[in-house]
């Protein structure tokens, strides 16, 4: 027995070691591939995927480059439900004038539901157009899309082509709008991607944003109701939870759509778009815009394009090599204030790839001229594009100043003066007429400088003779 005690313990000392020496193994393989986890979190091109939602579709863009930052299914149809709001509000803002008084029809009150969402009005009320937006977007009027409808379109019918106009203009090719609140309807559907674009062109117009971004609005009193408070139904906005980023947004639910939500957001100058449809419930949908805004936020960087080549980055710059303007005391070319890159933290940015287009068939004209377009590109998406501008500073352009000035495979001189007088051709500019004055000073500093010493020699030579009389008499 004694010896059998001996054996077993010896067979639990044996089993301790090996499996401290497997724990050991373990941990030096995984020390010997630290990024063996990160490939499961990339795309094929090393862009990262992001968290997981549980939305069906979604996407996160750049709201001032349009670059997609997250993607799931956006391409997919699904139904917009009240989103399909933002649209409608942009439609009414560019084809209609918000101070105009309108009046709700018996068709506006009536043939939309009255169980679903409704900002109030009823037929015979008279409200302006800025009132009823702010209805459409902070309580989602049903009823008030189709009063503005009828009122900016000259039918409803006539607002929803202009409705669908849009979205074409916008490049959405996925999308039809069937009505101007977003009810069901099986013709009335659209995708995640279509739903950005929209948004984006909606985040462009600064009265929109004014709407979207307002968390309760003050209605004033009507011909048939009191004044009272309007409330934004996005819960980021409203208080019912808190994020402190957003800036604007739209809900949107329909049994058939599910839950949807849109929302602008700003943090450390990034301007961020979420949309995310076809969630389960409305916690899932606000949870994953949340979680996919700070992912967002947290684990991409943006650069000025206009910044790069100052900024010591290794990032492929603009025009540092361009040889087409050398030694300009002015810089005639340059790149739209406005162009920004933005990228996954911590990717290798030198890999980008840049490219310049011009557009050889344009005119010139005094002042910016949009002349081409530079864009970045890594892999196969594009990170950021911006317009080329050539300042002419010159009214007319001169010969001399094009033939030293322009490249040779640009506009050929004759087409620029096609339409100029002769006797202007020659005749330079007042900055060039400045900058000819400039130069030869500084071709005759030399000799400036000379002259200017002679004369201090010689008045200070006056001065000391006058002096030494002067002392001579008083010594006398």
């Amino acid at each position: 027995m004694w010896n059998d005690l001996i054996y077993r313990k010896r067979k639990m000392q044996r089993i301790g070691r090996t499996t401290i020496l497997l724990i050991f193994c373990v941990i030096f393989l995984l020390s010997a591939f630290p990024f063996s986890g990160i490939k499961a979190d990339t795309t094929d091109d090393g862009w990262p995927k992001g968290p997981e939602i549980k939305g069906d579709g979604a996407i996160v863009v750049d709201a001032d480059t349009g670059n997609i930052l997250f993607e799931k299914n956006i391409y997919d149809r699904f139904y917009p439900a009240s989103t399909t709001k933002i649209l409608t509000t942009l439609v009414a803002l560019e084809n209609g004038r918000l101070d105009d008084v309108l009046t709700v029809s018996y068709a506006a009150d009536n043939y939309v539901s009255k169980t679903s969402s409704r900002m109030g009005l009823t037929e015979g009320e008279q409200v302006t157009v800025e009132q009823a937006l702010y209805g459409i977007m902070l309580e989602s009027g049903n009823e008030a899309t189709y009063a503005v409808g009828e009122h900016v379109g000259g039918s409803i019918a006539g607002f929803i082509k202009l409705m669908n106009r849009k979205a074409k203009e916008l490049g959405c090719d996925r999308s039809h709008f069937a009505n101007s609140h977003g009810l069901h309807d099986d013709d009335h559907y659209t995708c995640c991607y279509d739903l950005s674009l929209i948004a984006r062109a909606a985040y462009q117009n600064p009265e929109f944003m004014k709407i979207t971004g307002t968390a309760f609005y003050n209605m004033p009193a009507t011909n048939k109701h009191e004044a009272k408070i309007l409330t934004n139904h996005h819960w980021f906005l409203n208080g019912t939870q808190k994020y402190e980023y957003a800036t604007g947004g739209k809900t949107g639910a329909t049994t058939q759509a599910g839950y949807a939500l849109v929302t602008y957001a700003r943090k450390d100058g990034k301007n961020l778009i979420s949309v995310v449809m076809h969630a389960p419930t409305w916690d899932d949908v606000y949870a994953d815009s949340r979680k996919l805004l700070d992912y967002c936020f947290d684990h991409f960087v943006s650069y000025r394009m206009d910044e790069l080549s100052e900024s010591g980055s290794t990032f492929p710059s603009c025009f540092e090599n361009f040889e087409s303007f050398p030694d300009q005391e002015t810089p005639l070319l340059s790149i739209s204030g406005s162009g920004t890159i933005i990228i996954p933290d911590g990717f290798d940015i030198s890999k980008a790839q840049k490219t310049i287009t011009y557009d050889t068939s344009i005119e010139l004209e005094h002042g910016d001229n949009r002349i081409g377009t530079i864009s970045y590109t890594y892999g196969t998406r594009t990170i950021g594009s911006t317009d080329v501008i050539l300042y002419n500073e010159e009214e007319p352009l001169t010969t001399k100043v094009f033939n030293e000035r322009w490249p040779s495979y640009m506009i050929p001189v004759d087409v620029v003066f096609a339409d100029v007088d002769p006797e202007l051709l020659g005749k330079p500019g007042e900055k060039e007429e400045s900058r000819r004055r400039t130069r030869l000073m500084k071709e005759n500093a030399v000799a400036i400088g000379i002259g200017a010493g002679v004369s201090v020699f010689v008045v200070g030579g006056v001065i000391a003779l006058i002096m030494r009389k002067f002392r001579k008499r008083r010594r006398r």
